[in-house]
């Protein structure tokens, strides 16, 4: 039943049921009263009078009531559309409707600068009123919107003199149940020039890295040895990185007056003592010419726990003969370029992250939203995790100026990313900000390059196969520590001999000397038989090793995956065991970065002579 009938028929049935029960009752009443027909015919008389009063106080009655309510609804009504209109004047929005042309609100015809026009218009009229350049597009984004195919949702221009500030419109529009279209205009100006001049930040800040002169990076280990020698440290000092590495600090870059300072302080600052803060020094080069360089300093632990040292160094020879105000630009210049990264964020004063651009959902997997209130120490792996917290605590309690390290980064999909991390204290809000680059390809391409030299040098220098395929195993371990590998040889009969297992017991190694390479037998042997890759996620549950879990388990060995390695025409040559001490999968990643290591050993044992197999059988495995 429709709604506007609904008021009048239950009136109307009020008073049917009233006047039928009146009548009935009444007629009912005097005849029990009374027989005179004559004083039935007065009474009947007062009744109709009084049925007429009653009746019509009854109708009065509800009518007034309709009247209440309607009065009450009208007014609630009234007051919401006010509340509209006042909150659309805040927001700077108008509507509009369309039924064969715009109808528009006063508020949106405020927005066009058309108070003076009637408040509709065609859609030829509106689009005239844009700026040229952006009337193709809102006249397919409203024909769309027309047709029935997607709503609308377009930003353009109003059609302006050159010496007004450009007006930005946001028009929004949608088609109810009914075909009704109807929609929202308003102002972006001010968030359009935000975006502009971010755009024109971000361009300076691009702009401003490109022209940067490269930063001098060393690193050291605990007995000031050089482990890490960057391009730009051979250009600042004039060393070679192998003429840098394994050499000492102080027999490399300071002076002799200064070493024993120096030492004293690295030494104490590794004890527990205070760091060395960042600050301007002489250093010397090779060619004995002192050079002033502003140098930062942070101590770290890899992940065999070891202290290492790292000197952040920037040239100042030249910005020592400029004037205060430079000095001054340079410094504004330089923080620039030591925060700028790939991911941004910010974090709370407990750590947990308060910002993060788009950026971190490309390097991490996750999306920005559910990474707010967390630290960022959740998405490192386990033994990296309190390393950094304690670093944390260090820069928030003043003892370091800055935080630059290279970590891993535990993505969502479980893969371990290599990551350049930088973090500093916030100068105007509390909390931590900082930059974090994946530099995960570069990482492993760096030493995946050093172990194709490294391996092409052992051959061109004749060095035994089991020497070649143990340094395989160390380079492939030191860029996954979590992994223990070992590389397995199949002879002629169809049997594995371990050509190098340097982390795994001398136990095990022995165990599986000599096992036959058949479907099922084990991770390595089903790999050498079928030619396929063999995962066992839990070796304690995995058909394959039934036979050798025990052994593995003593071992400390709870997963395995076995990739088999070929020559030029698919025969297999063996296989690279791939062990982890607690149950796991590789990754699509670990399988690649394996694969590449395979290609190598394929490699070396294609290189040598037929008899290798033999000799690495008979030979026992370099540790």
């Amino acid at each position: 039943m429709r709604s506007e009938f609904q008021g009048p028929l239950r009136l109307a049935g009020t008073y049917i049921l009233f006047s039928v029960l009146w009548i009935l009752g009444s007629d009912t009443l005097l005849n029990a009263l009374t027989e005179d027909s004559a004083l039935i015919a007065n009474l009947q008389l007062a009744k109709g009078l009084l049925f007429v009063a009653l009746s019509g106080a009854l109708i009065f009655m509800l009518s007034y009531r309709q009247y209440v309510l309607l009065h009450r609804q009208q007014h609630l009504l009234t007051q919401n559309i006010q509340q509209l209109k006042q909150s659309q004047r805040n927001a700077g929005i108008g509507s509009w409707q369309y039924r064969q042309g715009f109808n528009w609100s006063i508020e949106a015809m405020s927005l066009l600068d058309r108070e003076s026009d009637p408040p509709h218009s065609s859609l030829e009229q509106f689009l005239s009123w844009l700026h040229p350049a952006d009337r193709a597009g809102a006249q397919r984004a409203l024909q769309a919107l027309l047709d029935g195919q997607a709503p609308l949702n377009f930003s353009a221009r109003l059609a302006q003199a050159q010496t007004q500030p450009c007006t930005w419109l946001m028009l929004r529009g949608e088609a109810d149940g009914r075909g009704n279209i109807f929609g929202t205009l308003q102002n972006i100006s001010a968030q359009k020039r935000d975006e502009s001049a971010l755009r024109e930040s971000e361009k300076r800040f691009r702009q401003l890295f490109e022209q940067t002169p490269r930063i001098a990076v060393q690193g050291y280990d605990r007995e000031r040895r050089v482990i890490y020698w960057n391009q730009a440290s051979t250009q600042l000092y004039g060393y070679e990185v192998h003429e840098a590495m394994g050499r000492r600090l102080e027999e490399l870059i300071v002076p002799p007056n200064a070493r024993s300072k120096v030492v004293n302080a690295i030494n104490l600052w590794q004890l527990g003592g205070p760091p060395i803060a960042a600050a301007e020094v002489q250093l010397q080069c090779k060619d004995s010419r002192q050079i002033w360089v502003y140098s930062s300093h942070l101590m770290l632990r890899n992940s065999l726990d070891q202290v290492e040292l790292y000197c952040i160094d920037i040239d100042l020879t030249q910005q020592k003969k400029i004037d205060h105000d430079l000095q001054l630009s340079e410094s504004r210049y330089r923080t620039l370029v030591e925060h700028l990264a790939d991911g941004i964020f910010l974090t709370h004063t407990d750590e947990n992250l308060s910002f993060l651009n788009p950026a971190w959902e490309q390097i991490s997997g996750y999306s920005v939203q559910e990474s707010l209130g967390h630290p960022l120490q959740r998405f490192m792996p386990e033994l990296g995790q309190i390393p950094l917290k304690l670093q944390l605590e260090e820069l928030r309690s003043g003892k370091l100026d800055n935080l630059r390290v290279e970590c891993q980064l535990l993505t969502r999909s479980g893969e371990v990313r290599q990551v350049e991390l930088q973090i500093s204290p916030c100068a105007v809000l509390p909390g931590l900000h900082g930059s974090l680059r994946d530099v995960h390809e570069r990482h492993q391409a760096y030493h995946l390059q050093q172990a194709r030299n490294a391996v092409l040098d052992e051959l061109l220098g004749l060095h035994p196969l089991s020497s070649v395929l143990t340094g395989i195993t160390r380079r492939l371990e030191s860029l996954q520590p979590q992994m223990r590998v070992s590389i397995m040889l199949l002879d002629d009969q169809k049997r594995l001999h371990v050509g190098a297992a340097p982390s795994l017991p001398d136990s095990y190694n022995q165990a599986i000397e000599g096992i036959q390479a058949d479907l099922g037998v084990g991770s390595c042997g089903h790999a050498a038989c079928s030619g396929e890759l063999v995962i066992a996620e839990d070796i304690s549950r995995h058909p394959y090793w039934q036979d050798f879990k025990i052994l593995a388990m003593n071992a400390g060995l709870h997963a395995c995956w076995s990739l088999p390695f070929k020559d030029d025409s698919g025969k297999v040559l063996g296989t690279f065991g791939i062990y982890y001490p607690h149950p796991t999968r590789p990754s699509n990643a670990d399988i690649a970065l394996v694969t590449e290591f395979t290609r190598l050993a394929g490699l070396a044992v294609q290189f040598r002579s037929p008899t290798n197999t033999q000799q690495i059988k008979s030979a026992p495995a370099v540790r």
